[in-house]
């Protein structure tokens, strides 16, 4: 028996002698410790007293003895021997900035397990982070008063208030900036209202503070009433808004005002009522009804002085606003009565009936609108500057081309005595710079709080009966109130000399193979004849001193031959282009005696390059 005792307990310390010799990274084999920071949370900022945490995930067959916190490499605290392990660190004594947080793991053996950093900002003392103001001012226009009438120069004033602090007050007037920001109080500005149509507008403020909180005001309604102008100069004429006492309404027949578009004055009437009936007393010569149309829109009957004239379809597949839909010329002048009434009808294609009134011309004024495709604006750069084709709003013939680029140019080369740049405004429009035959004009601002599409941003009337150039240049500049220095180029209206005539005027003589009422562009009041039958012929007879034929340029119409009383002028007119023109003039004559003339336009076929023969003739300028 003892010799086996002794035996027993020489294999005993035998096993115990052999476990102390196996190396430290023999005996890690047999399992490791996991430890992984828990709180604070890496890239946290803390402040006073924070607790400090670990897990610790055992792997094998071992035993924690303790878990170590460091901060920055320093023990921090005491061990902590049982779960959960954490301690109390009162930041207060560490500097503020950044720290590193480590835990090590110690097992029976003595074997250290560091955890992953943790890396945290102390921040002590430090002042709170200032409160985000989301109180928008308040503000209200003062003077003048709504309903008010108004003349001459005039005050507009208003009140503001912020919970921090007003920074900058800007007027409005039909939604168009009418002066810079007013940055400090009294918020006030001088308005000359004589550049004003007389009728009715709408006058708004903007309050915004330094937080970029921005308050409109409710709107206020002014009329203005100035003397009557001077007797327009030959070409121009008189707008009279469809608000003008000489404008007159049926009553409870439908007739609804409406200011969803930059319309002429501001606003327009419309109805779909049959027997809608509007009628104008004037004294002229001519006259020219200033509606829109639409998609939407019906067909109206037009009498003068009692007398039917004939039915106007003001259906187009493209919205087109402030735009001619019926002139009468060659009147006594005299006082006469336009009538014009809805008849509930429309166009197989027309999806409503609605009849728009916008204003009357007297005398009337020929203005072509040429779109921005047409083959007279270039765009530059070529590549980059211009984002064209755009579909996103109602634009004019449906598209528009648009910049944002600082230094892209679009450049219009015309001839005529009066030029508009249809373009838009808006919360995201910017401001341009316009240059007219070289001479740089006024910085255009285009932003608006709301968005008017088919906008008249710049016009120059009364200009010299000969070429120009009009070029727009993104500047990149934008309102303070704007959102970017977007500027958009729609469409162009020129003020041409002569009284217009459409392709319906009886003066015109189609041969065979024309087809009037073509409606698939932008065209003069709406309609257009075409016809791409080699040997057709078209002969208006007029009487004065030029001519001006009015049809369209673009990548599918043709070539034609032009004769003025019997004598061939022009043998071959090409009307290509890459990119659509409609209501271009193909053809001008001057200086010819004041007498009657015929003018013959013949097909004759088409470029190389296009895709079709078409001819069109969309009217016909007589010059007297």
């Amino acid at each position: 028996m003892l010799t086996i005792k002794r035996h027993a307990c020489a294999v005993a310390l035998f096993a115990i002698s052999m476990v102390a010799l196996i190396p430290l990274q023999a005996q890690a084999q047999v399992g490791r410790l996991i430890v992984t920071m828990s709180s604070p949370a890496s890239g946290s900022t803390v402040s006073g007293t924070v607790p400090v945490s670990a897990s610790v995930s055992i792997i094998g067959l071992l035993t924690v003895q303790s878990v170590q916190f460091r901060l920055d490499g320093a023990n921090l605290g005491a061990a902590d021997t049982s779960a959960p392990y954490s301690v109390s660190w009162d930041t207060t004594g560490a500097a503020n900035g950044s720290h590193i947080l480590t835990a090590v793991a110690r097992d029976l053996l003595g074997i250290q397990y560091t955890s992953n950093a943790v890396t945290v900002t102390v921040a002590n003392n430090a002042p709170p982070p200032p409160p985000v103001d989301t109180t928008p001012p308040t503000v209200s226009i003062t003077s003048p008063a709504s309903g008010a009438t108004v003349s001459g120069t005039v005050s507009v004033a208003a009140d503001a208030a912020d919970n921090v602090g007003v920074v900058g007050v800007q007027f409005f007037g039909d939604g168009a900036a009418l002066a810079p920001e007013v940055t400090t109080p009294p918020y006030a500005i001088s308005v000359d209202t004589t550049g004003s149509s007389n009728g009715q507008h709408t006058l708004t403020a903007v309050a915004r503070d330094a937080a970029g909180n921005r308050t409109t005001s409710a709107p206020v309604t002014v009329t203005v009433a100035n003397n009557a102008p001077p007797p327009p100069p030959p070409g121009s004429g008189a707008r009279f808004e469809e608000t003008d006492p000489s404008v007159a309404f049926t009553p409870n027949s439908g007739w609804t005002q409406d200011g969803s578009r930059p319309w002429s004055g501001g606003g327009a009437a419309f109805s779909t009522m049959p027997g809608a009936q509007v009628t104008f007393n004037f004294t002229g010569t001519s006259v020219t009804w200033i509606g829109g149309r639409a998609t939407g829109t019906g067909i109206a009957r037009v009498s003068l002085d009692g007398v039917f004239l004939r039915e106007v379809d003001t259906y187009s597949k493209t919205e087109e606003v402030r735009v001619s839909m019926f002139t009468a010329s060659g009147l006594a002048n005299t006082s006469h009565t336009l009538t014009i009434i809805a008849t509930g009808q429309q166009n197989a294609a027309a999806t409503a009936a609605f009849i728009i009134v916008d204003a009357f011309d007297v005398p009337t004024v020929t203005v072509s609108r040429l779109q921005e495709t047409d083959p007279d604006v270039t765009y530059s750069p070529a590549v980059g500057g211009w984002s064209q084709g755009d579909t996103s709003r109602l634009w004019s013939a449906g598209i528009a081309a648009l910049s944002s680029t600082t230094g892209a140019q679009a450049s219009f080369n015309f001839s005529g005595t009066g030029i508009s740049w249809i373009g838009a405004r808006g919360p995201q429009t910017g401001i341009a710079r316009v240059t007219l035959d070289g001479v740089v004009q006024p910085p255009v601002d285009t932003y608006s709080p709301t968005e008017q599409i088919q906008a008249e941003v710049f016009a120059q009337k009364g200009l010299a009966d000969t070429s120009h150039t009009l070029t727009i240049e993104v500047t990149g500049q934008q309102n303070s109130a704007s959102s970017s220095p977007l500027i958009v180029v729609d469409a162009f209206e020129v003020t041409l000399s002569g009284t217009r005539h459409q392709d319906t005027d009886p003066a015109i003589a189609y041969g065979d193979g024309w087809a009037q009422d073509n409606r698939d562009k932008a065209y003069s009041e709406g309609a257009t004849a075409e016809s791409n039958t080699t040997g057709a012929q078209a002969t208006i007879s007029f009487t004065g001193t030029g001519i001006r034929w009015i049809g369209a340029r673009g990548p599918q119409t043709g070539m034609a031959r032009v004769s003025l009383d019997g004598v061939v002028v022009a043998d071959s007119i090409d009307t290509f282009a890459q990119t659509e023109g409609p209501q271009h003039a193909d053809f001008f004559a001057s200086g010819l005696a004041n007498t009657s003339h015929t003018l013959t336009i013949q097909v004759t076929g088409k470029n190389p390059l296009s895709t079709n023969a078409w001819i069109l003739i969309d009217a016909f300028d007589v010059i007297p």
